[in-house]
């Protein structure tokens, strides 16, 4: 616990620093608690990181080809999940395992996993859905609803892929039903 003489001091002290004057020197300073931006709201990508990110997106646009704004704002997750995975590992391999920082990392590392995953399996989804949903006949099409349209399609090919086979012998003999109830 601090004395009291102490917290004076620090006061008066307080009172004599006027912070950053410059543009420059108030940016600088606003990124004073930011460690490593990995649970930033906003993506961070440095100026020189830039090309490299551009690069990545165009990539993954081109792969993915998200259509409507669902399926850009799970891109966009997917996008910003790939590129702060590259970031967890490259800051990994700069520290060594036993730093705490490490473990700090390794769990960000398992959240943003996830997030990839789940926005590739949804993107995955809807994307089938789309499909699918196109190869509904006309007039089902129009009146099924994009996301609805799997439960559709699946009910519509079970029908058809359905047929009646006959049950293979059994390899056990038979048992008389009389004995069988005993």
């Amino acid at each position: 616990m601090s004395s009291d003489l102490k917290i004076d001091a620090n006061r008066a002290n307080a009172q004599l620093s006027t912070g950053p004057r410059t543009e420059d020197g108030k940016a600088r300073s606003a990124q004073n608690a930011r460690k490593h931006g990995l649970s930033a709201q906003q993506l961070l990508v440095k100026p020189e990181e830039r090309e490299e990110f551009e690069d990545l997106l165009a990539y993954y646009r081109r792969e993915i080809n998200p259509q409507g704004p669902i399926q850009f704002t799970l891109f966009d997750e997917l996008v910003a999940a790939a590129w702060n995975l590259r970031r967890v590992r490259l800051l990994q391999s700069q520290i060594d395992m036993l730093d705490p920082q490490y473990d700090r990392l390794a769990r960000h590392h398992t959240r943003i996993e996830r997030t990839f995953h789940r926005s590739l399996k949804e993107l995955k989804a809807m994307q089938t859905e789309a499909a699918l949903h196109a190869m509904l006949p006309r007039p089902a099409r129009h009146r099924t609803p994009l996301l609805a349209s799997v439960l559709v399609i699946q009910k519509s090919f079970a029908k058809r892929s359905q047929r009646q086979e006959p049950e293979p012998p059994s390899i056990l003999p038979a048992i008389p039903e009389q004995a069988a109830a005993a």
